[in-house]
């Protein structure tokens, strides 16, 4: 999710392997003296509800039973303490970690050129290559060596509870006038907030504006500007600005969005205090299976983010391959933390899609019967999709990827200056 300043720690999984690197763990094996390896590895999935932890925690059950040398040992912070407490542990040696759970494009560009990643490439063998989803690799791949492979991507989804929408006789929108318009009518029921936006979490707060800028500017244009082919100039970066300035004037995000973050949007959302949330596939999941929700499952759509009317394609779309599990260079293991880290990726990539979490970056044949309706509405939403853009705070550098969060942020208040946000822009992503 996600500014580099603010992002904290995570799982400690203590692995060893007896891996199809047989060479490696032979001599690692040796190393220790009770002849059990252990692996330190960090992720971000702290809740006990959370589908993805209990997912983890039964694969690492797994791995542990096939690799009987192998202890493990897991340690987790929630998404916004584990951002920042990474950055924490590798600004030193991060003699803790062996295994994390990272973010690649820009996020884990800064510990590649500080050398604090291992590469992969020694331990990609033809059998894992051919697994892997063609063109799901590209934000692990650093000046032609692999650091990661695909756990599993995510497509940004306009989350609608469609009983708000006729209790307010507002259209679910497909273009942003047409949204424009279902704010004003939501807004004067006076009990629910029309869009949850978790702004007080400057990733929530940005996936917002990035939606916008998606529409105005064009997804290939976007991707250029990310990755520094053209320069943050264009008319449709300013219009999307004060398009979020118009939104909360219009009373979209309730009277102090600031103070409401990522978990609150999310509570008020499935509780009924919310008509829309703007937010990843991956929370089609906590509709159906947190057990706090009251709203109805199926009373919930999966839209697009609205268009811009003569601006933008359908078919470009927020969300790809991202997330991932990453080797500590300095790991005293490298053969069996690579066997691992292999594995769990894999292991994630098709529980996240069986459960309807995400969309898994391997090959095979997925058991869907547990796919829920509303997931399934985001694949079909996804099969339609050209032109992918990553969050902006993974595909940008340390510096502009905290700006942009703190600045997005700005929007969300009554003292918003467009001008403003787009200057302070131009100063970090056009150097």
């Amino acid at each position: 999710m996600k500014t580099v300043k603010r992002i904290l720690a995570g799982l400690i999984v203590l692995v060893a392997a007896a891996s199809v690197f047989a060479s490696g763990a032979k001599d690692s094996a040796a190393a220790e003296k009770n002849g059990t390896i252990t692996l330190n590895v960090w992720h971000q999935w702290s809740n006990d509800t959370n589908e993805l932890k209990k997912l983890y925690d039964k694969a690492v059950s797994e791995y542990e039973k096939a690799h009987p040398n192998v202890k493990i040992r897991t340690e987790t912070l929630d998404t916004e303490a584990y951002k920042t407490k990474i950055l924490a542990e590798f600004a030193g040696s991060a003699k803790g970690i062996d295994v994390f759970y990272y973010w690649g494009a820009g996020k884990a560009r800064a510990l590649v050129k500080a050398g604090k990643l291992l590469a992969l490439d020694d331990y990609l063998t033809s059998d894992v290559r051919a697994k892997i989803l063609p063109g799901s690799t590209g934000a692990f791949v650093y000046g032609g060596k692999t650091y990661s492979v695909p756990m599993f991507s995510w497509y940004m989804t306009l989350f609608c509870n469609t009983t708000i929408f006729e209790k307010a006789g507002a259209k679910i929108p497909t273009t942003y006038p047409e949204l424009l318009e279902a704010v004003k009518k939501i807004e004067a029921l006076g009990d629910v907030v029309p869009i949850a936006s978790g702004a007080k979490d400057g990733w929530n707060a940005a996936f917002i504006y990035q939606a916008l800028a998606l529409r105005n500017v064009g997804g290939k244009n976007v991707n250029a500007m990310l990755n520094g082919s053209t320069r943050f100039s264009a008319a449709g970066y300013a219009d999307a600005a004060q398009q979020v300035v118009d939104l909360y004037k219009a009373g979209a995000f309730g009277k102090n969005p600031l103070e409401e973050g990522n978990d609150d949007a999310n509570s008020k959302f499935i509780t009924g205090k919310a008509a829309m949330r703007l937010m990843g596939s991956w929370f089609a999941n906590q509709v159906y299976t947190d057990s706090t929700a009251t709203v109805n499952p199926a009373k919930v759509v999966a839209c697009k983010i609205p268009l811009i009317p003569g601006k933008g394609s359908a078919g470009d779309y927020c969300g790809g391959f991202v997330e991932s599990f990453w080797i500590n260079k300095n790991c005293k293991y490298p053969a069996e933390a690579a066997d691992f880290t292999l594995y769990i990726n894999e292991r994630m990539g098709v529980a996240a899609y069986e459960t309807g979490t995400g969309f898994s970056g391997w090959k095979g044949n997925f058991n869907e019967s547990r796919l829920n309706p509303l997931f399934v509405q985001i694949k079909n939403l996804l099969a339609e999709g050209r032109e992918g853009v990553l969050a902006w705070d993974t595909s940008l550098d340390s510096e502009p990827a905290t700006v942009h969060n703190e600045q997005v942020q700005t929007l969300f208040a009554q003292a918003a200056d467009v001008t403003e946000f787009v200057n302070a822009h131009k100063a970090v992503i056009n150097k």
